[in-house]
C-alpha cells in the first residue's frame, strides 16, 4: 500500500508492513527511495492498474493530523500521456499543500528559482505582479511551477505582459474562453489543471487564481504565448 506524505513528517513516505522485519520488495524499495530523493515526487505514487491498463496513472496523496486532505487519481488517458498527467498531478499536490498549510522539501534550482533569481526579483515582487501570495511562489519554488506560469513569468521579465494592477477587468472565464476558441478541455491542459477545476472556475464554485487574470490580461493586450492544437496563433482577444 502506497502512503502519503504527512505535513510535517516525510520520512513516511516509505513503503511499510504490519510484518515485523518483513522485507519490502524489490520495486517497493525503488519507488520509496525516489519518494523520498526526488521533491518532485512528495505525495505522488504511480498506479499502474494492472487489471485495467487504462486506468493507469498517478496517485496524489496528502495527510494532515492524521486525515487525508488530498486523494486524487490522475489518469495518463485523460490528459494524453504519463508526463502530462504527473504535470497535472504535480500542480493538485502543491496546490493542496499550500490550501491545508503542508510544508513540502525545498526543491533545489527549481526552473522558477533560477528564473527569478538571474533577473534579480525578489518572491514578493514577483507574487504582486502575478497577483498571488509570496506563499504561493515559495510552494512553486519548493514543488513544481506549472508551464503556463513559467511562461507568463517569462513574458513579465521580458516586458511583453503587464503586471498585475487593480485596473485591470475583471475576468468572466467561460467568455473568455469561449472567446478563445477553446472547449474546457482545452483551457484545462492550457493552464495544466484538471478539467473539473475549470468548471468550478466557471461556476464560482472555486477562485480562479490571480495569475489567470494575468494571463488572460495579457492575452486581451496581444499576448501570444502559445499555439492551440490544430490551429494557429490565437488571436488577441478586444472588446467588441
Amino acid at each position: 500500500m502506497d502512503h502519503p506524505v504527512c505535513a510535517g513528517d516525510y520520512s513516511s513516505g516509505m513503503e511499510t508492513t504490519t510484518a515485523a522485519k518483513r522485507p519490502l520488495p524489490a520495486v517497493a524499495k525503488q519507488r520509496s527511495a525516489k519518494r523520498l530523493t526526488d521533491p518532485e515526487m512528495q505525495g505522488i505514487a504511480r498506479d499502474q492498474r494492472l487489471a485495467k491498463p487504462s486506468d493507469a496513472g498517478w496517485r496524489v496523496r496528502l495527510m494532515k493530523a492524521g486525515t487525508y486532505v488530498a486523494n486524487r487519481h490522475f489518469r495518463d488517458e485523460a490528459y494524453g500521456n504519463k508526463e502530462k498527467s504527473l504535470r497535472a498531478a504535480r500542480n493538485y499536490r502543491d496546490d493542496m499543500a499550500l490550501q491545508h498549510g503542508i510544508r513540502l522539501r525545498v526543491r533545489r534550482d527549481s526552473a522558477l528559482a533560477v528564473l527569478r533569481s538571474n533577473a534579480g526579483i525578489s518572491q514578493t515582487t514577483l507574487a504582486a505582479w502575478l497577483n498571488v501570495s509570496p506563499g504561493q511562489i515559495v510552494n512553486w519554488e519548493q514543488g513544481s511551477a506549472p508551464g503556463t506560469v513559467l511562461t507568463l513569468i517569462k513574458g513579465l521579465l521580458n516586458g511583453s505582459v503587464r503586471p498585475y494592477s487593480p485596473s485591470f477587468r475583471e475576468l468572466n472565464l467561460r467568455d473568455f474562453r469561449v472567446k478563445m476558441g477553446l472547449s474546457q478541455s482545452e483551457m484545462a491542459k492550457m493552464f495544466e489543471r484538471g478539467y473539473a477545476t475549470v468548471g468550478e472556475w466557471e461556476r464560482g464554485g472555486r477562485r480562479v487564481p490571480g495569475w489567470v487574470l494575468v494571463y488572460a490580461n495579457a492575452i486581451r493586450d496581444g499576448w501570444l504565448p502559445f499555439t492551440p492544437a490544430g490551429g494557429g496563433p490565437v488571436s488577441a482577444l478586444k472588446d467588441d
